[in-house]
């Protein structure tokens, strides 16, 4: 039957977009979640364009080609889908991408600031200061370039004036740089306005860039 079609990525990536909302990292039918499904002709599954997570079920989630045609499914895929594909096509790492719309994080990416390495997860998990990328209108193919420039040794991206992309090898490590990114911008955020927001030591930083990549090694030949 067509509904049993990738029914297990369409299932999982409805679990990770509905858990985004539950965590307050989206709301109504704001951000999108998508999966890589490798083979010898990938594809990804991908959250469709305006369906509240609350009414949302995996018959919902459509599958396209990295063409953006529809594979499976009704609805149509995010209007975010460029960005998506962009990431998948410039990073062999990553099978998983999640963009939000947090409010501390859409609070940096407002203002324009970069999130430095202020806690040791932001090296060790995202790679470094959380880079903001310049602003290009949501959905083109600007703003999917822009967020690639942004990621390059980077897990996350701030997107100016919008929000936020994470990304990770597979679902859960994707909405956990997500968390942990939303986590760092109010660390960060809370310091600024005491005046005494201090970043790790450069030393410090060296070491934790060196996990990461390692890591990011390990993913990419996985």
């Amino acid at each position: 039957m067509a509904s049993e079609f990738w029914k297990a990525e369409r299932t999982a990536v409805l679990e990770t977009a509905q858990e985004l909302a539950r965590l307050g990292l989206v709301s109504g039918a704001s951000g999108n979640v998508s999966l890589l499904i490798p083979g010898e002709t990938p594809l990804v599954a991908i959250t469709p364009s305006r369906r509240s997570y609350r009414s949302m079920t995996a018959e919902d989630i459509p599958v396209i080609d990295f063409e953006a045609d529809p594979i499976y499914g009704d609805l149509p895929p995010s209007s975010e889908t460029m960005l998506h594909l962009a990431v998948y096509a410039a990073r062999r790492d990553v099978r998983s991408v999640v963009h939000t719309h947090s409010v501390y994080a859409s609070v940096c990416a407002v203002a324009g600031m970069e999130i430095p390495p202020v806690i040791d997860e932001v090296v060790v998990l995202v790679g470094g200061s959380i880079r903001v990328a310049p602003y290009q209108p949501p959905g083109s193919e600007e703003l999917a370039q822009s967020a690639c420039e942004a990621l390059k040794n980077r897990s996350a991206a701030l997107l100016s004036n919008h929000g936020l992309v994470a990304v990770g090898h597979d679902l859960g490590a994707a909405m956990d740089v997500a968390a942990l990114v939303e986590r760092a911008a109010q660390i960060y955020i809370m310091a600024k306005l005491l005046g005494a927001e201090r970043q790790l030591p450069p030393e410090v930083v060296t070491v934790e860039e060196g996990l990461y990549q390692m890591h990011r090694t390990m993913e990419e030949n996985a």
